[in-house]
């Protein structure tokens, strides 16, 4: 298979990844799990081809990949779908309940990437809160509840939003575009990790994956601070996405 029809954006398979690994290593994944897993990755991988069908990828790959990438956007989703209407087959009914969160995301993110949208701030926190949910339906289905079912979400959420702003930031020093997005930034990424210590002292239900959670966003802030240059963007994705794992590591230990 040609490379070019695999997302390019390397942070996105994180993105994903984690909220997958969380929802299958907290509870004891069945067949609806596995294949609510399955129906998530399949259709993240379908949105290389539709993108580049788009034009998003340029031109000249538009018109040299276009009959591949339609047969490969048709095999995706078509895969996608059939797994997940199988998972929804196999689940318990609570779990069915809960696809529906990231199927909603989903769902409002369709006209963000029809409308070329999805590099902008707004679509990039529409794209955090599908991967996010995904732990969802796939915790569920592994008979994970109270907190360890909602509350990976919202870290995983968390995370990504304040590491996709400390990005921008990054890149606004150089360029000089957007500057506000530098003070916000900084501030979202304390108020979050004040938000988590918040949870930790307060509401001991919680305190584990707050305390998961403090990680990322500790990592974060830190990086906020350092304002590393453009040049260094690979190794702030990959101090991010090792932030991440220790939160994740945490999370299952916890």
């Amino acid at each position: 298979m040609d490379t070019r029809l695999l997302p390019r954006e390397h942070g996105a398979y994180a993105q994903l990844g984690f909220p997958l690994l969380s929802g299958l290593l907290l509870g004891s994944p069945g067949a609806s799990s596995l294949l609510f897993a399955a129906a998530a990755m399949l259709l993240f991988l379908a949105n290389e081809p539709l993108v580049l069908l788009l034009g998003l990828r340029g031109k000249r790959l538009q018109q040299e990949l276009a009959v591949s990438a339609r047969r490969h956007l048709a095999l995706r989703a078509v895969l996608g779908a059939a797994a997940g209407l199988a998972a929804l087959w196999f689940a318990p009914p609570a779990a069915r309940w809960l696809a529906l969160v990231p199927a909603a995301f989903a769902g409002a993110l369709v006209p963000v990437v029809l409308a070329k949208n999805l590099k902008t701030l707004p679509g990039e926190g529409v794209a955090a809160a599908v991967f996010a949910c995904v732990h969802l339906p796939i915790a569920g289905g592994g008979g994970v509840a109270g907190t360890l079912l909602w509350g990976p979400s919202v870290m995983w959420f968390a995370a990504t939003v304040v590491g996709t702003l400390c990005v921008h930031a990054i890149k606004a020093r150089s360029l000089g575009h957007a500057p506000w997005v530098i003070p916000a930034a900084a501030w979202t990424a304390w108020l979050a990790l004040l938000g988590a210590l918040a949870i930790v002292a307060l509401l001991p239900d919680w305190r584990s994956v707050a305390l998961a959670a403090c990680l990322p966003l500790a990592g974060v802030v830190v990086l906020n601070q350092l304002a590393p240059s453009p040049k260094r963007l690979k190794q702030v994705g990959w101090t991010l996405t090792a932030a991440n794992a220790l939160a994740l590591t945490l999370l299952v230990a916890g």
